[in-house]
């Protein structure tokens, strides 16, 4: 501090010297320490007048807002007085610094949510007023030396230090726990939403308000599957999906890396497919979109649906199509399996690329509503081939197409056969 220079502007000042009836006194250390004495204890005296002096300053230059109200001029005098009082105190008796207070106040005003520039800004001006009153009651006491006015300063520089500075540790405490316990907040919600325990007294705004997602959907769940050593399986894939203003909440569970995602439209939803494609090391299932987050525990179970059968190196992520066949496929898979076996017998005997013919077949007669002319055209053959194809397949399965049973048999066999077997 620049203060030291104020000392000239004393008469009767000049080192450790004092002017005293025409003779030069040489003043001992007791001496100083009594003028620093009784310098502390008047201004001690005054902590409620002072406190409302520096409480006015700091109010007029420094915004103390925090993240629902301002902070109050009565709040801010408060914690003026008692920053001043324990600081002359422990000048007055040449202790150390007490700043207990000083922590507390710095919890305090992070529960406030205000910001700790604001806060620093505050203990600026703060002790900036108080080294000015040292200065003036240093002025109205007579004979006050140069010494006594520099150890003055080298105290209130020294508390201006140790106070700002246990404030600042006491802010940082405070926001780490509540940062924290947010976080422990937010896992416990996110963990009810996925086993399907919402409580209800919290309304769906206030649950998607904590979890930091929009209120409205859609939305849809990712499972990733961890690897053996629990690491998440995506990796800062919150802060990741964020920076593409997607919104998520993420769970890390004993086998998934889970995630409730925020999609908002189908650009969207290809840009987090990708990324997820990206950063995926083993299987992700993904559940279709849903509006109401309390589907959630509904939309893990289809991921973790997709999660089941063939893993496919090249295609990690399987989003869940709401497929009827599907579901079934997978809901039993050594169930499933054990079921369709006899039926998928039939075809042992054939080639690999003979056997995958007439699967082809059989799956893109099916997506043309059972039709030979578009199916011939998607398979780039003749109708009759498409026709012939099926048949050979009636032969080997025991199955007539033109049954609605056995075709609900043979669709659901090969469903199982291209998710499981």
């Amino acid at each position: 501090m620049a203060a030291c220079s104020f000392a000239s502007n004393f008469p009767g000042m000049s080192g450790d010297l004092l002017q005293v009836n025409g003779q030069k006194v040489q003043l001992t250390g007791q001496r100083v320490k009594q003028q620093v004495v009784q310098v502390a204890e008047v201004l001690c005296r005054r902590t409620d007048e002072l406190a409302a002096v520096l409480a006015c300053a700091i109010t007029q230059e420094v915004p103390l807002c925090g993240s629902t109200r301002s902070v109050q001029f009565d709040v801010v005098a408060q914690g003026c007085a008692a920053n001043i009082r324990p600081i002359f105190a422990a000048i007055a008796g040449d202790t150390a610094f007490d700043s207990t207070v000083a922590t507390e106040l710095g919890a305090a005003r992070a529960r406030d949510g205000m910001s700790l520039a604001s806060l620093m800004e505050a203990y600026r001006v703060g002790f900036r007023g108080l080294w000015d009153a040292v200065v003036a009651e240093a002025a109205a006491q007579p004979h006050l030396t140069n010494e006594a006015l520099r150890t003055l300063t080298a105290k209130v520089c020294a508390a201006q230090d140790i106070y700002t500075r246990a404030m600042a540790v006491g802010y940082r405490e405070e926001q780490t726990c509540r940062l924290a316990d947010d976080e422990s907040e937010r896992s416990a919600l996110i963990d009810s939403l996925l086993h399907g325990r919402l409580l209800e007294q919290r309304s769906l705004w206030e649950v998607a308000d904590a979890l930091r997602l929009p209120s409205a959907g859609p939305y849809m769940v990712v499972a990733a599957e961890v690897p053996v050593d629990g690491r998440p399986a995506l990796p800062e894939i919150e802060s990741k999906l964020r920076s593409m203003d997607v919104f998520s909440g993420w769970r890390l569970l004993p086998d998934l890396h889970v995630g409730i995602v925020h999609v908002k439209s189908d650009t969207q939803l290809a840009d987090v497919l990708a990324l997820v494609s990206r950063m995926a090391t083993d299987r992700v299932g993904v559940s279709a979109r849903f509006d109401d987050l309390r589907e959630t525990a509904l939309a893990l179970l289809y991921a973790r649906l997709m999660l089941r059968g063939h893993a496919d190196p090249a295609a990690p992520v399987a989003v869940f199509d709401g497929s009827i066949l599907a579901s079934a496929a997978v809901s039993a898979p050594e169930v499933m399996v054990k079921l369709v076996s006899p039926i998928m017998q039939g075809f042992a005997d054939l080639s690999d690329d003979e056997r995958q013919i007439l699967f082809e077949t059989f799956r893109m007669w099916l997506e043309n509503d059972g039709q030979l002319g578009p199916a011939a055209e998607s398979l780039f053959c003749h109708p009759n081939t498409v026709r012939y194809r099926l048949h050979r397949i009636e032969q080997r399965t025991g199955r007539c197409l033109s049954r609605p049973r056995d075709l609900a048999e043979l669709c659901l066999a090969f469903e199982v056969n291209r998710r499981l077997m």
